[in-house]
């Protein structure tokens, strides 16, 4: 399996970059990519990673056209990875930041909200939870993460239409922390990381897990069942209807 993303270090701190062009659809290989990258940054000893993509596209959500087209094992097998990815970002040891380089919908603005903190270029860009507008049900999980994020009223009015956000009514309403031109996303998220990470180490990562406790004993709870559940969400006749047709309009 060819690796799936670029590596590049600041002392302590790693830029984990997902590589596959065009639009970094999330399949397989690029999520156990991102999974092993993790992995081996923390085994490594980095202090703090950022996970970006490239100027324009941080990642287009879940790769449609190939998932579209595996067995139900396979979706099942996919599902449990995928979710399994959002609780290793939610409970990584040491800390996480989003570095969002252009559009992130949908299975990209999940992987962004389950970060310690969002950068995101200026620029007419969209991110948010489509879920419902393809027809999927957003898991608890997920609207958990977003909700503590931006509140539940936002969260259950954006996610119930399943709607994108441009990146400037992401900001004001507190999803996306900051947002700076484009050559600075990474340098911006580099920065904030090593203020963070020069911080008494114990200290500051007890607290981060405290304060993501309950979203993490949700997380623990809905791991075991999701990738099933959600493989049979995936085969109903409502969904795989709307994901034809979109697959169709690609």
């Amino acid at each position: 399996m060819k690796d799936l993303v670029n590596i590049n270090y600041s002392k302590s701190i790693v830029e984990i970059q997902m590589d596959r062009r065009p639009v970094n659809a999330l399949n397989q290989d690029l999520v156990v990519s991102i999974h092993n990258a993790i992995d081996a940054s923390i085994e490594e000893g980095a202090k703090g990673l950022i996970l970006s993509g490239h100027e324009g596209i941080f990642s287009a959500g879940l790769d449609v056209k190939t998932l579209i087209t595996l067995s139900k094992p396979e979706i099942s097998e996919f599902f449990h990875l995928f979710w399994g990815l959002m609780g290793k970002i939610s409970k990584s040891p040491i800390p996480i930041v989003a570095a969002i380089t252009g559009h992130s919908p949908a299975g990209g603005a999940v992987l962004t909200t389950f970060c310690d903190y969002r950068v995101a270029a200026k620029g007419d860009y969209k991110i948010g939870m489509n879920e419902v507008f393809v027809g999927l049900t957003v898991p608890k999980m997920i609207f958990k993460a977003f909700a503590r994020l931006v509140g539940e009223n936002h969260a259950n009015i954006l996610m119930m239409q399943g709607k994108l956000m441009k990146f400037e009514f992401a900001y004001e309403i507190g999803f996306i922390n900051e947002l700076v031109d484009m050559d600075q996303v990474v340098p911006r998220s580099i920065e904030w990381l090593e203020h963070l990470v020069s911080l008494p180490a114990i200290a500051m990562n007890s607290t981060r897990m405290n304060a993501k406790s309950d979203l993490n004993d949700l997380i623990d709870k809905e791991l075991i069942m999701m990738g099933n559940k959600f493989s049979d969400n995936w085969f109903s006749d409502e969904v795989q209807i709307r994901m034809k047709e979109i697959v169709k309009s690609l």
